[in-house]
């Protein structure tokens, strides 16, 4: 079997929440939690996580029972 190896290859992967009509980027996602890339303020909402890696997307949907506080460094979320 033939197998092309690429040297010094690392995907392109970008994080983002949408809600509410808006976007945020996204630091670190987990199974029941994320860390956003920068401080903003939600109230509870359903909402949808995007993670595109090397330009193919994926979404999901999401309920952020406890809103986004920028006192918190990670928000817990539930599937939906």
């Amino acid at each position: 079997m033939d197998m092309e190896i690429r040297e010094n290859y690392s995907s392109d992967v970008r994080l983002r929440l949408e809600a509410d009509g808006r976007s945020w980027p996204l630091a670190k996602l987990g199974p029941d939690h994320f860390v956003p890339s920068e401080q903003f303020e939600l109230q509870p909402c359903d909402a949808e996580i995007v993670m595109t890696v090397d330009g193919a997307e994926r979404r999901w949907k999401v309920r952020i029972p406890e809103g986004v506080c920028i006192f918190k460094s990670a928000t817990r979320i539930s599937h939906r």
